[in-house]
């Protein structure tokens, strides 16, 4: 659980990213997994995206439900790797080597990501 100002708190999940001999541990809010899920969904409209864990506005710092969210997430990222589309979409590598997300950027996925930001702006 983390707290950004008087009484703004919210839970960061930690993922560990493998990708052959590199790895990296980034940090990723519901709203992060949220707006990738948006983003497959409109990119990918005939696919059928997994279905993301749902939103909970009140109890969601409960610790079984913050168990079970990071279970369900877990699944769904899975999930959404099984699928050669989605796993090997340009989106998907952004949401896993934003550098404003990883804790201890590996010196090649920072100049990857830098390079990234370039060719395409995010705004």
């Amino acid at each position: 659980e983390r707290s950004c100002g008087i009484g703004q708190s919210y839970v960061v999940y930690t993922m560990k990213v493998v990708n052959g001999d590199t790895s990296w541990v980034c940090e990723k809010r519901y709203s992060d997994f949220l707006c990738l899920d948006e983003v497959l969904k409109s990119k990918f409209w005939s696919m059928t995206v997994p279905k993301l864990p749902g939103k909970k506005l009140f109890f969601n710092f409960d610790e079984d439900f913050v168990k079970r969210r990071r279970e369900a997430l877990q699944k769904w990222m899975r999930d959404i790797l099984q699928v050669a589309c989605f796993s090997q979409s340009d989106e998907l590598w952004h949401f896993l080597t934003d550098s404003k997300s990883i804790v201890g950027v590996p010196p090649e996925i920072r100049e990857e990501n830098e390079n990234f930001a370039q060719a395409i702006p995010v705004q």
